[in-house]
Protein backbone atom coordinates (compact mmCIF):
# COMPACT_ATOMS: atom_id res chain seq x y z
CA UNK A 1 0.00 0.00 0.00
CA UNK A 2 1.02 3.36 -1.00
CA UNK A 3 2.10 6.07 1.46
CA UNK A 4 -0.74 8.15 0.13
CA UNK A 5 -3.39 5.51 -0.05
CA UNK A 6 -2.71 5.05 3.33
CA UNK A 7 -2.96 8.40 4.57
CA UNK A 8 -6.70 8.59 2.97
CA UNK A 9 -7.49 5.65 3.67
CA UNK A 10 -6.29 6.16 7.57
CA UNK A 11 -8.10 9.39 7.09
CA UNK A 12 -11.57 8.07 6.13
CA UNK A 13 -11.79 5.17 8.65
CA UNK A 14 -11.12 7.57 11.55
CA UNK A 15 -14.12 10.11 10.65
CA UNK A 16 -15.95 6.91 10.62
CA UNK A 17 -15.24 5.68 13.47
CA UNK A 18 -15.55 9.35 14.80
CA UNK A 19 -19.46 9.39 13.56
CA UNK A 20 -19.81 6.38 15.13
CA UNK A 21 -18.51 7.62 18.68
CA UNK A 22 -20.82 10.87 18.42
CA UNK A 23 -23.87 9.18 18.07
CA UNK A 24 -23.98 5.52 18.51
CA UNK A 25 -21.75 4.85 21.25
CA UNK A 26 -22.85 8.62 22.72
CA UNK A 27 -18.88 9.34 23.71
CA UNK A 28 -18.17 12.83 24.77
CA UNK A 29 -17.12 14.64 22.19
CA UNK A 30 -14.07 15.45 23.36
CA UNK A 31 -13.04 12.28 23.93
CA UNK A 32 -13.73 11.18 20.51
CA UNK A 33 -11.97 14.10 18.57
CA UNK A 34 -8.86 13.31 20.66
CA UNK A 35 -9.37 9.58 19.64
CA UNK A 36 -10.24 10.36 16.23
CA UNK A 37 -6.91 12.32 15.97
CA UNK A 38 -4.51 9.54 17.15
CA UNK A 39 -6.24 7.02 14.88
CA UNK A 40 -5.85 9.59 11.96
CA UNK A 41 -1.98 10.03 12.56
CA UNK A 42 -1.38 5.85 13.04
CA UNK A 43 -3.43 4.59 10.71
CA UNK A 44 -1.80 7.48 8.18
CA UNK A 45 1.03 6.02 8.56
CA UNK A 46 2.70 8.39 11.26
CA UNK A 47 4.73 7.17 14.67
CA UNK A 48 2.42 6.98 17.47
CA UNK A 49 5.53 9.90 18.93
CA UNK A 50 5.08 11.79 16.67
CA UNK A 51 1.11 11.70 16.37
CA UNK A 52 1.30 12.33 20.45
CA UNK A 53 3.24 15.31 19.99
CA UNK A 54 0.95 16.66 17.13
CA UNK A 55 -1.93 16.08 19.41
CA UNK A 56 -0.25 18.34 22.28
CA UNK A 57 0.64 21.05 20.27
CA UNK A 58 -2.68 21.56 18.21
CA UNK A 59 -4.38 21.10 21.62
CA UNK A 60 -2.42 23.96 23.05
CA UNK A 61 -2.19 26.54 20.63
CA UNK A 62 -6.24 26.23 19.91
CA UNK A 63 -6.42 26.49 23.42
CA UNK A 64 -4.14 29.80 23.76
CA UNK A 65 -5.54 31.10 21.15
CA UNK A 66 -9.44 30.75 21.69
CA UNK A 67 -9.82 29.46 25.41
CA UNK A 68 -10.03 33.46 27.12
CA UNK A 69 -12.08 34.57 24.34
CA UNK A 70 -14.55 31.78 24.93
CA UNK A 71 -14.46 31.78 28.72
CA UNK A 72 -14.89 35.78 28.09
CA UNK A 73 -17.84 35.25 26.08
CA UNK A 74 -19.67 32.77 28.41
CA UNK A 75 -19.33 35.22 31.01
CA UNK A 76 -20.64 37.85 29.56
CA UNK A 77 -23.63 36.11 28.34
CA UNK A 78 -23.92 34.75 32.28
CA UNK A 79 -24.44 38.33 33.41
CA UNK A 80 -26.83 39.10 30.82
CA UNK A 81 -28.84 36.00 32.29
CA UNK A 82 -28.47 37.08 35.96
CA UNK A 83 -29.42 40.63 35.45
CA UNK A 84 -32.58 40.31 33.18
CA UNK A 85 -31.00 42.46 30.15
CA UNK A 86 -31.63 40.07 27.25
CA UNK A 87 -35.74 40.97 28.57
CA UNK A 88 -34.73 44.17 28.74
CA UNK A 89 -33.47 43.97 25.08
CA UNK A 90 -36.50 42.00 23.74
CA UNK A 91 -38.65 45.06 25.09
CA UNK A 92 -36.52 47.59 23.79
CA UNK A 93 -36.52 45.88 20.27
CA UNK A 94 -40.40 45.72 20.35
CA UNK A 95 -40.84 49.41 21.23
CA UNK A 96 -38.35 50.94 18.61
CA UNK A 97 -39.74 48.59 15.91
CA UNK A 98 -43.33 49.41 16.77
CA UNK A 99 -47.09 48.08 16.23
CA UNK A 100 -47.08 45.61 13.45
CA UNK A 101 -43.44 45.05 13.05
CA UNK A 102 -43.00 42.24 16.13
CA UNK A 103 -41.55 39.79 13.95
CA UNK A 104 -39.08 42.09 13.13
CA UNK A 105 -38.29 42.54 16.67
CA UNK A 106 -38.15 39.06 17.30
CA UNK A 107 -35.32 38.85 14.73
CA UNK A 108 -33.21 41.51 16.28
CA UNK A 109 -33.32 40.62 19.85
CA UNK A 110 -32.40 36.62 18.44
CA UNK A 111 -30.01 38.29 17.20
CA UNK A 112 -28.62 40.78 19.22
CA UNK A 113 -28.61 38.11 22.33
CA UNK A 114 -27.15 34.76 20.75
CA UNK A 115 -23.49 36.62 20.49
CA UNK A 116 -23.10 36.12 23.85
CA UNK A 117 -25.49 33.07 25.17
CA UNK A 118 -26.05 30.25 23.35
CA UNK A 119 -29.63 29.52 21.37
CA UNK A 120 -31.20 27.04 23.90
CA UNK A 121 -30.83 28.96 27.03
CA UNK A 122 -31.05 32.39 25.28
CA UNK A 123 -34.69 30.92 23.16
CA UNK A 124 -35.89 29.12 26.79
CA UNK A 125 -35.44 33.08 28.55
CA UNK A 126 -36.92 35.34 25.86
CA UNK A 127 -39.82 32.89 24.17
CA UNK A 128 -42.14 34.46 27.50
CA UNK A 129 -41.94 37.84 26.14
CA UNK A 130 -42.81 36.34 22.35
CA UNK A 131 -45.64 35.07 24.43
CA UNK A 132 -46.62 38.05 25.67
CA UNK A 133 -46.62 39.90 22.52
CA UNK A 134 -48.69 36.96 20.63
CA UNK A 135 -51.35 37.86 23.53
CA UNK A 136 -51.12 41.41 23.71
CA UNK A 137 -51.30 41.88 19.62
CA UNK A 138 -53.03 38.68 18.58
CA UNK A 139 -50.04 37.59 16.69
CA UNK A 140 -49.67 33.92 16.13
CA UNK A 141 -47.05 32.32 18.22
CA UNK A 142 -45.36 30.08 15.57
CA UNK A 143 -44.21 33.35 13.63
CA UNK A 144 -43.26 34.98 16.81
CA UNK A 145 -41.34 31.45 18.20
CA UNK A 146 -39.72 30.86 14.44
CA UNK A 147 -38.46 34.70 14.18
CA UNK A 148 -37.10 34.56 17.14
CA UNK A 149 -35.41 31.36 16.43
CA UNK A 150 -33.99 32.35 13.63
CA UNK A 151 -32.69 35.68 14.70
CA UNK A 152 -30.58 33.53 17.57
CA UNK A 153 -29.22 31.07 15.11
CA UNK A 154 -28.25 33.54 12.86
CA UNK A 155 -25.17 35.05 15.18
CA UNK A 156 -25.32 31.92 16.82
CA UNK A 157 -23.90 30.51 13.76
CA UNK A 158 -22.58 33.16 11.41
CA UNK A 159 -20.86 36.07 13.81
CA UNK A 160 -18.80 36.39 16.44
CA UNK A 161 -18.14 36.46 19.21
CA UNK A 162 -20.87 33.63 18.95
CA UNK A 163 -18.98 30.76 20.26
CA UNK A 164 -19.06 28.03 17.11
CA UNK A 165 -18.05 31.49 14.78
CA UNK A 166 -15.40 32.48 16.65
CA UNK A 167 -14.23 28.71 17.25
CA UNK A 168 -14.38 28.11 13.86
CA UNK A 169 -12.12 31.67 12.69
CA UNK A 170 -9.56 30.46 15.58
CA UNK A 171 -9.29 27.01 13.94
CA UNK A 172 -9.04 28.52 10.32
CA UNK A 173 -6.88 31.63 11.38
CA UNK A 174 -9.74 34.04 10.23
CA UNK A 175 -9.75 37.84 10.85
CA UNK A 176 -12.46 38.04 13.62
CA UNK A 177 -13.58 41.64 12.95
CA UNK A 178 -13.98 40.05 8.89
CA UNK A 179 -15.36 37.48 10.41
CA UNK A 180 -18.11 39.79 12.04
CA UNK A 181 -18.86 41.88 8.81
CA UNK A 182 -19.32 38.81 6.44
CA UNK A 183 -21.06 36.88 8.61
CA UNK A 184 -23.80 39.49 9.26
CA UNK A 185 -24.10 40.63 5.90
CA UNK A 186 -24.66 36.66 5.22
CA UNK A 187 -26.95 36.43 7.57
CA UNK A 188 -29.46 39.72 6.07
CA UNK A 189 -30.72 36.97 2.99
CA UNK A 190 -32.19 34.50 5.44
CA UNK A 191 -33.60 36.57 7.31
CA UNK A 192 -35.75 38.26 4.64
CA UNK A 193 -36.65 34.90 3.90
CA UNK A 194 -37.19 33.67 7.47
CA UNK A 195 -39.54 37.38 7.40
CA UNK A 196 -41.72 36.23 4.76
CA UNK A 197 -41.33 32.70 5.89
CA UNK A 198 -43.09 33.72 9.43
CA UNK A 199 -45.51 35.79 7.94
CA UNK A 200 -46.81 32.24 5.87
CA UNK A 201 -46.26 30.48 9.30
CA UNK A 202 -48.47 32.78 11.08
CA UNK A 203 -51.47 32.52 8.21
CA UNK A 204 -51.09 28.55 8.43
CA UNK A 205 -51.20 28.09 12.39
CA UNK A 206 -52.76 31.54 13.66
CA UNK A 207 -52.97 30.16 17.11
CA UNK A 208 -52.05 32.49 19.60
CA UNK A 209 -49.89 31.97 23.06
CA UNK A 210 -51.36 29.48 25.54
CA UNK A 211 -51.75 31.55 28.97
CA UNK A 212 -49.53 31.21 31.99
CA UNK A 213 -50.35 29.13 34.48
CA UNK A 214 -51.06 31.28 37.68
CA UNK A 215 -47.75 33.07 39.05
CA UNK A 216 -45.55 31.95 35.90
CA UNK A 217 -45.48 35.59 34.73
CA UNK A 218 -41.96 36.97 34.60
CA UNK A 219 -41.36 40.21 36.21
CA UNK A 220 -40.38 43.22 34.48
CA UNK A 221 -39.37 45.10 37.54
CA UNK A 222 -35.47 46.31 38.83
CA UNK A 223 -34.10 45.42 35.12
CA UNK A 224 -31.40 47.38 33.16
CA UNK A 225 -32.00 49.81 30.69
CA UNK A 226 -31.60 48.84 26.94
CA UNK A 227 -28.74 50.53 26.50
CA UNK A 228 -26.94 49.40 29.48
CA UNK A 229 -27.71 45.81 28.47
CA UNK A 230 -26.64 46.14 24.68
CA UNK A 231 -22.93 47.66 25.92
CA UNK A 232 -21.38 44.27 26.92
CA UNK A 233 -22.21 42.73 23.75
CA UNK A 234 -21.81 46.29 22.00
CA UNK A 235 -18.67 47.68 22.86
CA UNK A 236 -16.27 44.63 22.58
CA UNK A 237 -17.60 44.89 18.73
CA UNK A 238 -17.31 48.41 17.99
CA UNK A 239 -13.64 48.24 19.71
CA UNK A 240 -12.44 45.04 17.41
CA UNK A 241 -14.52 46.83 14.24
CA UNK A 242 -12.83 50.22 14.77
CA UNK A 243 -9.40 48.65 15.32
CA UNK A 244 -9.75 46.63 12.02
CA UNK A 245 -11.09 50.02 10.05
CA UNK A 246 -8.46 52.05 11.03
CA UNK A 247 -5.42 50.41 11.07
CA UNK A 248 -4.46 51.39 7.53
CA UNK A 249 -5.18 55.05 8.26
CA UNK A 250 -3.66 55.73 11.31
CA UNK A 251 -0.19 55.58 13.05
CA UNK A 252 1.93 56.21 16.49
CA UNK A 253 0.58 56.16 19.53
CA UNK A 254 -3.55 56.53 18.24
CA UNK A 255 -2.67 52.96 16.51
CA UNK A 256 -1.04 51.51 19.22
CA UNK A 257 -4.50 51.98 21.76
CA UNK A 258 -6.94 51.43 18.79
CA UNK A 259 -5.13 47.88 18.23
CA UNK A 260 -4.66 47.05 21.79
CA UNK A 261 -8.23 47.80 22.57
CA UNK A 262 -9.73 46.21 19.74
CA UNK A 263 -7.55 42.82 19.95
CA UNK A 264 -10.16 40.40 20.86
CA UNK A 265 -9.12 39.34 23.91
CA UNK A 266 -9.26 43.32 25.74
CA UNK A 267 -12.37 44.13 23.96
CA UNK A 268 -14.00 41.53 25.45
CA UNK A 269 -12.62 41.72 28.75
CA UNK A 270 -14.11 45.41 28.57
CA UNK A 271 -17.58 44.04 27.69
CA UNK A 272 -17.10 41.72 30.74
CA UNK A 273 -15.88 44.52 32.97
CA UNK A 274 -18.56 47.02 31.47
CA UNK A 275 -21.34 44.61 32.10
CA UNK A 276 -20.45 43.38 35.81
CA UNK A 277 -20.34 46.88 36.91
CA UNK A 278 -23.35 48.23 35.48
CA UNK A 279 -25.67 45.40 35.16
CA UNK A 280 -24.60 43.33 38.35
CA UNK A 281 -24.39 46.62 40.50
CA UNK A 282 -27.12 45.72 42.74
CA UNK A 283 -26.61 41.95 43.23
CA UNK A 284 -24.26 40.64 46.01
CA UNK A 285 -21.00 40.19 45.11
CA UNK A 286 -21.34 36.42 46.11
CA UNK A 287 -24.35 36.30 43.36
CA UNK A 288 -21.80 37.94 40.82
CA UNK A 289 -18.99 35.41 41.77
CA UNK A 290 -21.32 32.87 40.95
CA UNK A 291 -22.77 33.89 38.18
CA UNK A 292 -19.11 34.40 36.89
CA UNK A 293 -18.17 30.89 38.19
CA UNK A 294 -21.04 29.04 36.39
CA UNK A 295 -20.15 31.09 32.98
CA UNK A 296 -16.72 29.50 33.60
CA UNK A 297 -17.85 25.95 33.92
CA UNK A 298 -19.42 26.21 30.85
CA UNK A 299 -17.40 27.66 28.77
CA UNK A 300 -14.74 25.09 29.83
CA UNK A 301 -17.06 22.29 28.03
CA UNK A 302 -16.87 24.34 24.91
CA UNK A 303 -12.87 25.43 25.08
CA UNK A 304 -11.89 21.83 25.47
CA UNK A 305 -14.24 20.72 22.34
CA UNK A 306 -12.72 23.05 19.93
CA UNK A 307 -9.09 22.78 21.36
CA UNK A 308 -9.66 18.95 20.96
CA UNK A 309 -10.86 19.55 17.04
CA UNK A 310 -7.37 21.75 16.64
CA UNK A 311 -5.43 18.62 18.15
CA UNK A 312 -7.40 16.62 15.07
CA UNK A 313 -6.58 19.17 12.64
CA UNK A 314 -2.77 19.47 13.71
CA UNK A 315 -2.53 15.78 12.99
CA UNK A 316 -4.32 16.13 9.32
CA UNK A 317 -1.57 18.78 8.77
CA UNK A 318 1.61 16.51 10.23
CA UNK A 319 -0.04 13.67 8.64
CA UNK A 320 0.16 15.24 4.69
CA UNK A 321 -3.17 13.77 4.60
CA UNK A 322 -4.03 17.95 3.81
CA UNK A 323 -2.13 18.31 1.19
CA UNK A 324 -2.99 14.79 -0.49
CA UNK A 325 -6.65 15.90 -0.40
CA UNK A 326 -5.32 19.44 -1.56
CA UNK A 327 -3.86 18.26 -4.82
CA UNK A 328 -6.41 16.10 -5.64
CA UNK A 329 -9.12 19.03 -5.47
CA UNK A 330 -7.40 21.07 -7.62
CA UNK A 331 -6.69 18.14 -10.26
CA UNK A 332 -10.24 18.13 -9.85
CA UNK A 333 -11.20 21.50 -10.44
CA UNK A 334 -13.57 21.58 -8.02
CA UNK A 335 -14.32 25.15 -5.98
CA UNK A 336 -12.29 24.77 -2.75
CA UNK A 337 -14.43 26.42 -0.39
CA UNK A 338 -17.15 23.39 -1.22
CA UNK A 339 -14.71 21.39 1.03
CA UNK A 340 -15.39 23.02 4.64
CA UNK A 341 -19.19 23.80 3.36
CA UNK A 342 -20.01 19.26 2.02
CA UNK A 343 -18.33 18.12 4.83
CA UNK A 344 -20.31 20.29 7.79
CA UNK A 345 -23.45 19.70 5.84
CA UNK A 346 -22.83 15.86 5.93
CA UNK A 347 -22.01 16.17 9.86
CA UNK A 348 -24.55 18.25 10.69
CA UNK A 349 -27.42 15.42 9.08
CA UNK A 350 -25.30 12.98 11.00
CA UNK A 351 -25.15 13.70 14.81
CA UNK A 352 -26.92 16.86 14.71
CA UNK A 353 -24.96 19.50 16.81
CA UNK A 354 -23.91 22.32 14.71
CA UNK A 355 -20.94 23.25 16.99
CA UNK A 356 -19.56 20.16 16.70
CA UNK A 357 -20.30 19.88 13.05
CA UNK A 358 -18.61 23.46 12.79
CA UNK A 359 -15.22 22.63 15.02
CA UNK A 360 -14.52 18.93 13.27
CA UNK A 361 -15.28 20.49 9.70
CA UNK A 362 -12.77 23.07 10.68
CA UNK A 363 -10.25 21.11 12.18
CA UNK A 364 -10.09 18.41 9.10
CA UNK A 365 -10.35 20.91 6.39
CA UNK A 366 -8.23 23.93 7.76
CA UNK A 367 -4.99 22.55 6.71
CA UNK A 368 -6.32 21.57 3.05
CA UNK A 369 -7.85 25.16 3.23
CA UNK A 370 -4.42 26.80 3.81
CA UNK A 371 -2.89 24.73 1.01
CA UNK A 372 -5.64 25.74 -1.96
CA UNK A 373 -4.93 29.64 -0.61
CA UNK A 374 -8.40 29.88 0.07
CA UNK A 375 -9.74 32.89 2.18
CA UNK A 376 -10.15 31.81 5.69
CA UNK A 377 -13.20 33.86 6.68
CA UNK A 378 -14.92 32.51 3.75
CA UNK A 379 -13.81 29.21 4.77
CA UNK A 380 -14.90 29.72 8.12
CA UNK A 381 -18.55 30.88 7.17
CA UNK A 382 -18.55 27.58 4.42
CA UNK A 383 -18.30 25.62 8.25
CA UNK A 384 -20.65 27.84 9.55
CA UNK A 385 -23.38 27.72 6.86
CA UNK A 386 -23.10 23.80 6.47
CA UNK A 387 -23.45 23.22 9.85
CA UNK A 388 -27.28 24.93 9.05
CA UNK A 389 -28.78 22.21 7.09
CA UNK A 390 -32.03 20.56 8.05
CA UNK A 391 -32.34 20.85 11.81
CA UNK A 392 -34.49 17.61 12.71
CA UNK A 393 -34.95 14.93 15.61
CA UNK A 394 -31.15 14.96 16.87
CA UNK A 395 -30.66 18.55 17.34
CA UNK A 396 -31.61 20.09 20.82
CA UNK A 397 -32.52 22.90 19.67
CA UNK A 398 -34.90 21.47 16.92
CA UNK A 399 -36.87 20.21 20.40
CA UNK A 400 -36.42 23.36 22.31
CA UNK A 401 -38.61 25.69 19.68
CA UNK A 402 -41.28 22.87 18.83
CA UNK A 403 -42.03 22.23 22.48
CA UNK A 404 -42.02 26.15 23.42
CA UNK A 405 -44.35 26.96 20.87
CA UNK A 406 -46.66 23.45 20.87
CA UNK A 407 -46.06 21.63 17.83
CA UNK A 408 -46.55 17.90 18.40
CA UNK A 409 -46.72 16.23 14.66
CA UNK A 410 -43.64 15.29 12.40
CA UNK A 411 -45.08 17.38 9.40
CA UNK A 412 -45.76 20.13 11.26
CA UNK A 413 -41.99 20.09 13.03
CA UNK A 414 -40.29 19.88 9.91
CA UNK A 415 -42.62 23.05 8.42
CA UNK A 416 -41.98 25.31 11.56
CA UNK A 417 -38.15 24.70 11.40
CA UNK A 418 -36.61 21.99 9.33
CA UNK A 419 -37.76 24.02 6.20
CA UNK A 420 -36.23 27.22 6.82
CA UNK A 421 -33.23 25.74 8.07
CA UNK A 422 -32.48 24.40 5.00
CA UNK A 423 -33.57 27.57 3.21
CA UNK A 424 -30.79 29.35 5.50
CA UNK A 425 -28.50 26.58 4.54
CA UNK A 426 -29.12 26.65 0.64
CA UNK A 427 -28.82 30.84 1.04
CA UNK A 428 -26.01 30.78 2.05
CA UNK A 429 -24.27 28.20 0.42
CA UNK A 430 -25.09 30.26 -3.20
CA UNK A 431 -23.67 33.28 -1.04
CA UNK A 432 -20.59 31.63 -0.09
CA UNK A 433 -19.78 29.97 -3.68
CA UNK A 434 -20.28 33.91 -5.29
CA UNK A 435 -18.26 35.51 -2.71
CA UNK A 436 -15.18 32.31 -3.39
CA UNK A 437 -15.28 34.41 -7.11
CA UNK A 438 -14.65 38.01 -5.72
CA UNK A 439 -12.55 37.21 -2.57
Amino acid sequence: MGATTQMLLGLGISLILLVYMLVRSKLNPFLALVIGAILTGVLGGMSPLKVVDAVKTGFGNTMANLGILILLGVMIGKVLEVSGATQSLGEAFVRIMGEGHEIIAMILTGFVTSLAIFCVPAFIMLFPLAKAISRRTHTSISALGIALAGGLLWSHELVPPATGPIGGAGIFHADIAKMMLYGFLVGVPMMIFLLFYTKWLGKKYPALAAEDDEGTETTTTQRPSAFLSVLPIALPVVLILTASATSGVTSGTTKLILSTLGAPVVAMGIGLLTGVYTLLRGVPRKDVAGALDTGIRGGANVFVLIAAGGALGNVVNESGVGQVIAESVVKAGLPAILIPFIIATLLRIIQGSGAVAIMTTASITAPIMQTLHADPVLATLAACVGAMFFAYYNDSYFWTINESIGVTTAKDMILHWSIPTTVFWAIGGIEIVLLSLFV
